[in-house]
């Protein structure tokens, strides 16, 4: 099935949490929608089964058109060849105008530096140019999306577009809120000290929604130059500030 918007995530509820909002936004447009889970996430706190069930909830607050899940190994993803190719072959299949995708140059280590992360990052950045050579061995016709935006983006990194995505904030919240077996999972050690890790999502929200002038926003990336045929269009939402 078509989507006009496809996230990929290197595991479940990661796309949630860089472009949930912007895909709930996305679908009140009107534009399709998609997530594409690059693992199980079968190293992490559920089992395989959980997070399917938890991933499946939180499409249907996002009102996703397509949720796949490539099944390429948690704290394994490597980017082959053949991994671009299942990447690529997602991207055949759904034909999006954008691909979304998390950020690759990120520091090795936890949180966005997970393997995970920046590995897909690097996959779908390949499988992008790839989904359209004819020669390439992938099923399905050779396509060519638009662009493609990242997300976790790592402090310091200026975004080249913010999106305000306040009024489907709760409808973002309630789709991570679905990934219980992540963040409210009773055996996960956390420091007390520490805020709950919903807020901590709420409260990169808001920064990035502070940067534009709305209450709750998300960031993303283009690492190639983006076409404007009329610059007032990049100021037309644009409210001065006293």
């Amino acid at each position: 099935m078509p989507a006009d918007f496809l996230a990929f995530g290197p595991h479940p509820d990661d796309a949630e949490i860089g472009a949930g909002g912007l895909l709930r936004k996305m679908k009140s447009l009107g534009h399709t929608t998609g997530i594409i889970d690059m693992t199980s996430g079968d190293m992490g706190w559920g089992s395989p089964e959980i997070r399917a069930a938890e991933s499946e909830r939180a499409a249907k607050f996002l009102q996703l058109d397509v949720r796949e899940n490539l099944d390429l190994g948690d704290c394994r993803v490597e980017d082959t060849f053949e991994n671009r190719c299942a990447a690529a072959a997602a991207i055949r299949r759904h034909r999006p105008q954008i691909v979304l995708a998390p950020y690759y140059h990120l520091p090795i280590g936890r949180g966005l530096g997970h393997n995970d992360h920046y590995k897909s990052g690097q996959i779908v950045a390949n499988a992008y140019n790839l989904a359209h050579l004819r020669k390439a061995p992938i099923p399905g016709e050779p396509y060519q999306a638009r662009g493609i935006f990242f997300y976790f983006l790592p402090p310091g990194t200026s975004p080249t577009f913010v999106v305000d995505v306040s009024e489907f904030f709760d409808d973002w919240m309630a789709a991570l809120d679905c990934h219980e077996s992540q963040f409210a999972h009773p055996d996960r050690p956390r420091p007390q000290e520490l805020p709950p890790v919903r807020e901590v999502f709420e409260t990169f929200a808001r920064y990035w929604g502070w940067q534009i002038g709305v209450r709750y926003a998300q960031a993303f990336l283009a690492t190639s130059p983006l076409k404007i045929g009329d610059p007032m269009l990049l100021v037309r939402d644009v409210v001065p500030r006293p």
